[in-house]
Parts: C-alpha cells; structure tokens; sequence
C-alpha cells in the first residue's frame, strides 16, 4: 500500500458520490468511510493525516459512485459503537435494532440463557453477550451469515454458539431459552419500488422480504417457538414492521403471551414489540 492524504481520499469520495447525494450526505458517507476502512476522525481528514491506501482503493470509489452501500465496500459498519464484519450475505445493521438491544439489556440477567433468530452478522447475539454475560445462542438458515457472525464474535471476543438453522424447522430442534429476540424479514414484495437502490440492489433479499398476502409469516412462526420454547415468565423481543404493530400484538396476544407491548423507535414509528409468556 502507498501513503497517501486523508484529505486526498476524502475529496476522491465526494468527487465520485457526485449528484446522488446531498453535499452533507456526501461528507457524512466520506467521514464514515475513512471511519471504518483507516480509523479516521473527522479531526485525522482535517488535518490530512496520511495513510495506506488500499492497493483497489480507486475500485471501491468507483463502487461507492455506482450506490453500492459504503459498509460492504469497507466490509465493516458498526453496531453499538463496534465495528462488525459485513458482506452481501449480512444485512447492514440499522439505529433501531440497537434501539431493541437496549431495550432488552435490562432483561437478561448473567445466568439467563438467550437465542437470536435470524442472527446475520451476528450483532445482536454479540452485542447482548458482551453487555450481560448471559449465555447467548444464535442461528441463522444462511451458512455464509453463520461464518461472518463467528468471525465477528472472535474478533470482539464474546462467546456465543452459532447454528445453521431454518426458523420453520424448529421442531426439529432441542432447547429452552430465557429471552428470544429475532429481527425477522417483515418488509413487504410490493414495498420494493419505495426503497432505496443501495438497499434494493445489494442487501440480501431473504432477509428483507415477506409475501404481500403473508406479511407475519415469520412472527407467527416465531410466537408458536416462543411460546413452545420459551422459559415460564420468558420474554420474546421482536423487531416489528411499523404498518403492522397492532396486528402483531393481536397475533401474540392470541396466541397466548401476556404484557404484549409496542414500542415507538426515536422517529416515533411502531418498530420494537417485547410479549411474556
């Protein structure tokens, strides 16, 4: 690798983002690269401090201008202030999925024993291993999402067993937890055409969509395991689509689960939806 300005590679990024973004989401996506791929303030641009470019840097620039997402050009992006492995076979992590791993900290004890469904790069598994030392479980039906969250858990030093596993297999399974949180597909087909391009073209779409006529295909899935599976008094934490929060509270509620809440996220919309059996 050659030194080069950090000054130079930020004004090779705004440069490239051209008119697809704002001039401030323009600065916004330069500083988070340099973040992530150099481990450059603000301050460290501003100054022009020098670093190792990458020997495919003018090729990840020009990834960058085609809309790819910048966390799976840099592979990284950060989840609660760590920085996690992503690739194409990981969803990027969002603020409101930390939102409900805060919020469901304050449930798990260091003796309690917690299962992710749909863990991807792993970020909620490791997030709550490391915040609580509670034994934490996670599966995910993709093996390459499995191998990207155990390299992340190495790499961040938190314990957790990983398992290749079908949610709708679950009977075929053994295990009872304390808490299960899952942030499951729930975005609908017909929703496509409202999405962004960096979202629609690069994140995996098994983990993003549901059937039109199906919309709580997985939460149905997940209140039957819960609820099958679940220690008496445990609590299943979902990550919910806004449009449907009273539908899936109703879906829990008869299914049986008490103290079934819907949470607002910081933009006010129905996103986090915790139930006890």
């Amino acid at each position: 690798m050659t030194k080069i300005s950090s000054t130079l590679l930020f004004d090779q990024i705004i440069q490239a983002l051209g008119d697809r973004y704002t001039h401030e989401e323009r600065k916004a996506i330069a500083y988070r690269c340099l973040d992530i791929g150099f481990d450059l303030s603000a301050v460290d641009v501003r100054m022009g401090k020098a670093v190792e470019a990458f020997a495919d840097w003018d090729s990840r620039v020009h990834r960058l201008a085609s809309g790819e997402p910048l966390q799976y050009i840099m592979g990284a992006g950060f989840f609660l202030d760590r920085l996690f492995a992503l690739n194409p076979t990981t969803l990027i992590p969002r603020p409101e999925t930390e939102e409900l791993v805060l919020k469901i900290i304050p449930l798990i004890k260091a003796d309690s024993n917690v299962l992710d469904v749909g863990t991807g790069s792993g970020c909620i598994a490791i997030s709550l291993a490391l915040a609580t030392g509670a034994e934490l479980s996670a599966w995910d039906v993709s093996a390459e999402a499995i191998q990207t969250a155990e390299a992340n858990a190495k790499n961040l030093g938190a314990r957790v067993a990983f398992c290749q596993q079908d949610l709708f297999t679950w009977t075929q399974t053994s295990g009872h937890w304390d808490l299960i949180v899952s942030n499951p597909p729930y975005v609908l087909e017909k929703e496509k055409e409202d999405m962004h391009a960096h979202v629609l073209d690069f994140e995996p779409h098994e983990a993003l969509f549901v059937p039109n006529e199906d919309p709580l295909k997985f939460y149905v899935a997940l209140a039957d395991f819960a609820m099958d599976r679940l220690q008496d008094g445990g609590h299943l934490a979902l990550e919910i689509n806004q449009a449907f929060g009273q539908e899936t509270r109703d879906m829990l509620v008869q299914k049986g689960f008490s103290h079934v809440t819907l949470y607002p996220d910081f933009f006010g919309k129905d996103r986090m939806m915790l139930a006890q059996k």
